[in-house]
């Protein structure tokens, strides 16, 4: 061999494949905890949708309620929205962006601190503010009495 011909031999190349294997398969989960990601979905999708209900209710004039709890949020009108026998009454649920009902499960079981629910007037305002942490404190919703919605992470 020639003194100045360097390189791997293919017992050396084989041996740093099967120690990177072992390694990917044993530490890299440890590095991907999926529950992490869960968390944070479900709490932006939940701030969509309730930034979502505060521009229906200034866009409609309706008061819009937004109901969060450990099983799922859901929207429903807070007031009737009209005499006609068509208008939304108090309590039917709010048509989401999707054409289906502004709604959805919480099939992670991610953590929300208390059962919370904000009404939107027309304003885009609330009554009441509220603050509700997702994911044991992780991650914070804020809906301000002015209707400034805060997201911590």
């Amino acid at each position: 061999m020639d003194k100045f011909q360097r390189g791997f031999t293919i017992v050396e190349l084989i041996l740093v494949i099967v120690i990177i294997g072992i390694l990917a398969a044993v530490v890299g989960p440890r590095f991907f905890d999926r529950k992490a990601f869960d968390e944070r979905f479900y709490f932006e999708e939940a701030l969509s949708a309730v930034r979502y209900a505060q521009k229906l209710a200034i866009a409609s004039g309706c008061s819009i309620e937004m109901q969060l709890d450990q099983d799922g949020y859901r929207a429903v009108y807070a007031s009737d929205c009209g005499d006609a026998p068509t208008d939304p009454k108090r309590g039917d649920p709010v048509a989401g962006p999707d054409g289906g009902d502004l709604q959805s499960n919480n099939p992670k079981k991610v953590g929300i601190n208390q059962k919370s629910a904000v009404t939107f007037n027309a304003l885009g305002a609330v009554d009441a503010p509220a603050s509700i942490k997702f994911a044991e404190g992780t991650f914070e919703l804020i809906v301000h009495s002015t209707g400034f919605i805060e997201a911590r992470p």
